[in-house]
Order: structure tokens, then sequence, then C-alpha cells
């Protein structure tokens, strides 16, 4: 159902030219309760603290060991990851650090260790290459700089133990006060910049290759996590802006810790040649996400979208908000759209940028405390009642929401796997069998059940492999192989005149299964017929 909602739902310096945000105004108030740079978002019960690790993930080389002429390179040579961390802290009395600060980070982002001011210059100068940035006169660049947030760098962290949010893969200059605004409000929110997949390559490669590498850098962003003591890395969100969408949605197809995925502005549901190269990745399913996403869209982007990808995610609950105004900007779903309005840029799209950075930042809050911390409470945001913010009402048709709620999902093939690997072969009879007489269909591949069913035999555990492997041979009727290896779980304890009956049906049915590869056919065959020659009379 279709809504359109009125109220809300109810040192060196940049470019050389640009002072340090330290010495371009008085240093904010320590661990001030607001920041301009947060609009009319409402800070959280905690002080934010910030942090970046230099990490390398041996796992992948970055820079081959030899140049074209066979020189040996030096130094590090594994894949750099710079992760940024946002946390709930403790107040310190200090500065936070202000935008210019996350700005001059631009250059580390693919060397580690100290850098040379002209260095630090030339990755600044980086930053106002990006389209909006880039049009900022001298003055309004350095009000930008300066321009405080909440973070204050290597604050204690809080006490206890906090979900992590997977925030996409980008600068932090584009997008730091969602993370302090998230982290203020009890996250660990966890970020990468984007790197090409070796050394040269530009950041998007928009290729198979550049998708594997970007998925598995926020796989490495969960481990990172995973060693912050103040960080609970099996509670987990996404939230992936531009091509980050399918980065996060990814995590959700492989990943059970995910809780809900938020899209801003992403590319996730794209028909374009990167769509069609993400779909032949192994994990692709649309049916194995099973949490809610919420996806963030402006109107011009829709027309490029695939919206049967959306309708495939049966499993999911789904809610999508489209900004109808059409002027807003890509960088108007990232902090770094309203921090241009604050130096001076686009003076005339002001209250529509605030509006759109108002409602994104909260609902995308309200729905990670619904679904990853599972308060009831964050629904009043979501259900257009939020009472006790300073919201303003949004204009007359200034998005469209559309909801499509989840249908109820069977057992993921991991659950029902898990559920094999405990023992419970009661449950996995009953899930099986419910799918057969629900749905139709199998639950479970069969080649998998097949495996799991010999390695149950092969465990001395032959009346339980027999139960699964029934299961697989009601699953799959016309299956030879599945009545084969039936058989042979029958024969290992001792019923020979079932495991003879079960060969007899097999074999015709091996003979006439034309997906079967002739190797394949062989070896199977030649299974049964050892079997009928020591059954036979």
């Amino acid at each position: 159902m279709s809504t359109r909602l009125a109220p809300l739902l109810a040192g060196a310096c940049l470019l050389a030219a640009i002072p340090s945000s330290s010495s371009a105004v008085p240093a904010p108030a320590a661990d001030r309760a607001s920041s301009p740079l947060w609009g009319d978002l409402e800070p959280g019960p905690y002080a934010v603290g910030f942090r970046q690790l230099a990490r390398y993930d041996a796992s992948r080389v970055h820079r081959i060991g030899s140049d074209l002429d066979g020189r040996p390179r030096a130094g590090e040579r594994s894949r750099p990851m710079r992760v940024s961390v946002w946390y709930p802290a403790r107040p310190t009395g200090r500065a936070p650090l202000a935008w210019g600060d996350y700005a001059a980070m631009a250059a580390g982002e693919e060397r580690f260790g100290t850098l040379t001011a002209e260095e630090v210059r030339q990755g600044e100068a980086t930053v106002f290459l990006f389209p909006l940035f880039r049009d900022l006169l001298p003055e309004q660049r350095r009000k930008l700089a300066a321009l405080p947030g909440l973070a204050v760098r290597d604050a204690p962290p809080a006490r206890g133990r906090f979900p992590v949010i997977l925030y996409s893969l980008g600068s932090t200059f584009l997008a730091h006060a969602t993370p302090e605004y998230l982290a203020s409000h009890g996250y660990v929110v966890v970020q990468s910049p984007r790197v090409g997949a070796v050394w040269g390559l530009p950041p998007d490669g928009r290729d198979l290759a550049d998708l594997v590498t970007k998925v598995r850098d926020m796989d490495f962003l969960i481990n990172v996590a995973g060693e912050l003591p103040f960080a609970d890395a099996h509670v987990l969100g996404a939230v992936g802006f531009s091509a980050g969408g399918r980065w996060a949605l990814s995590e959700a197809m492989q990943n059970a810790d995910i809780r809900a995925v938020v899209s801003l502005d992403s590319v996730m549901l794209f028909q374009d040649p990167t769509g069609e190269a993400w779909k032949r990745l192994p994990f692709f399913d649309l049916e194995s996400v099973r949490v809610p996403v919420l996806h963030f869209i402006r109107r011009v982007w829709v027309p490029r979208q695939d919206p049967s990808l959306w309708e495939r995610m049966t499993y999911s609950d789904r809610t999508a908000v489209v900004f109808e105004e059409p002027r807003l900007d890509h960088l108007d779903l990232q902090s770094g759209g309203w921090a241009i309005e604050l130096a001076g840029g686009r003076p005339t799209l002001k209250p529509a940028v605030a509006a759109a950075f108002s409602l994104w930042s909260r609902w995308t809050l309200a729905f990670l405390d619904l679904y990853v911390k599972g308060d009831p409470k964050a629904r009043e945001i979501l259900d257009g009642r939020p009472a006790g913010t300073r919201a303003a009402p949004l204009p007359q048709g200034f998005v469209t929401v559309e909801r499509k709620p989840a249908e109820l999902a069977p057992p993921s093939f991991a659950q029902l796997m898990n559920a094999i690997g405990d023992g419970d072969l009661a449950s996995v009879e009953r899930a099986c069998r419910r799918s057969l007489a629900e749905r139709g269909r199998p639950l479970a591949p069969e080649n998998a059940l097949n495996l799991a069913g010999y390695a149950l035999l092969f465990s001395g555990r032959a009346r339980d492999a027999i139960r699964l492997l029934s299961i697989n041979a009601e699953s799959y009727p016309q299956s030879g192989n599945a009545l084969d290896s039936l058989a042979d779980a029958y024969l290992a304890v001792g019923e020979r005149e079932k495991a003879l009956e079960l060969s007899r049906k097999a074999k015709p049915l091996v003979e006439a299964d034309k997906s079967l590869d002739p190797e394949r056919r062989k070896a199977i065959l030649e299974n049964i017929e050892g079997k009928l020659k020591r059954l036979v009379p």
C-alpha cells in the first residue's frame, strides 16, 4: 500500500588555502550537547568516541611482490584496511573533531603511517573534486572545514557491549554525522574507505571482481569489530549508501547475524551490468534475505530499478521511502550533503535538504532500534508519531512510502544444517515434510542432505543416517541417487532386503536421469551393481 506523507508521517589546509579547523574558529565546547552537522537530530545518552585502526588483510595481496622489470617492491603488500570506528563513550572534556579533521583523513586511506604535509594537501584537494564540494567558494570551504561534530578522538568507551553497524564503505568526510548520531544512541559504527581491488585500480571497479572485493571488505569489518571489547559482533545491522547497498544486502544474504539493512539512495535494485554480475555470485539469493530492509531512494533513480528484485525478497519486511523533491542530490542522503548547505552551498535548497536529512537519519535510527535492539518504542517514529522530537513537519508530498510485509519464511539452509549438526533430526523431518506439504518443494538441495546423511553414516550413526536419507528420498522421489544412498544406509545396519528393494528401484531412475554427467552416472551405477551382486541370492 502506498501513502503520501505530509508531517513526519504526521595542519595542511584544505586546498592549501583553508586554515585547519583548530585555527579557523575557537575550539568548540568539549563534549558539546549538539552539533550544527546534526541539524535537528537529538543526541542520545552517550558521548561519542572515534578511533581509526590500521589493519592489513593478509589473505589478499594488494601490491604484487615485484614490478614489471622484476625488481622487488618494498613495504607491506597486503590489502590495507583503514577502519574508522564511532562508539558510545564517556565524556572527556576535550574538543570534538570538525569536518576538516575528517577531510584530512582522506590522504591516508591506502597509506598508513605518518603523512607528509604534501600528502595531506593532496588528499584534501581530492575532497574538493567531489560533486557539490567542488562548487564551494574558498570562504565556504573554510566554513565547512570548521564545522564541529561531536566525536572525540580516542575517548574512553562507555561501559558495556553495543550492537555493530556496518556503515557502507566510504570516506569519513562524506558521512560522519550519521555514524556519530548512531553511536550516541548506543551503536558501534564501523566503516572503511572504498579501495580498488588491487593497488592502482580506482575505488569503484564496477565489475564482478570489485563486488567480491567489497563484500570481503565488509566481512573484514566484522572481524575487526570482533576485536573491540565494547562491540558485540554477533548483533549486526548494515547501512549501505550508493554502491554500498549491494554490499549491505550481500551481508544479509550470507550472515545470519545481520538483523536489519538500510539502503541510502543505493543502487541495490538497479538493472545494470554490475547488478547482473552481482547475481552470479555464489551466495546471491534474494529469498535468503530474512531481515527487514529499509530502502531510501530519490524519485529520479526509481526508473533505473528492477522492481522484480524488490518483489522477490518475499521473506523480508520491506519499506521503500521515495523522496519526491527532484532537486535533491545523491549526497543529500549522506551527512555530507547537509554539511554543504551549512557552509553556504545551494541556499535555495536548504529547507529540502534539512527535511530529507532529518527524515532519513531519524528513520534509520528508529529502524535499527526496532530490529537490531528490539526496542518497540522505535515504532512510533516509523509509524509517524515522533513524540518528543524536534522534527519539523515535512512539505506535502515530500515522500512516498510503500511497505511490503514478509511472508512466513521456512527454515534457512543454515538453520537446517545446524539442526542436523545438533542431532535434532525430529525437527529436520518436520520442517522438510512441512515444506513439501505447504510449499510443494524441497527445503534443501538434494546433494546437501545426501552429504549430511553420509556424514552421519560414516560417524557411526547409521540409524540417524536412515532418517535423514529417507527425508531426502521423499523430497526427491525421482532421484535414483537418493534411493541408492538410502540403500547404503540400510545395508550398513544389516537390513539387506530393504537395501535390495531400494537398489532395484534406483537403477532405472539413474539410467534415465539426464541431469547426471556421464562420469557421475557411471559411478552411481557401479555402486548399485556392487550392492546387487552382494544382495541377490
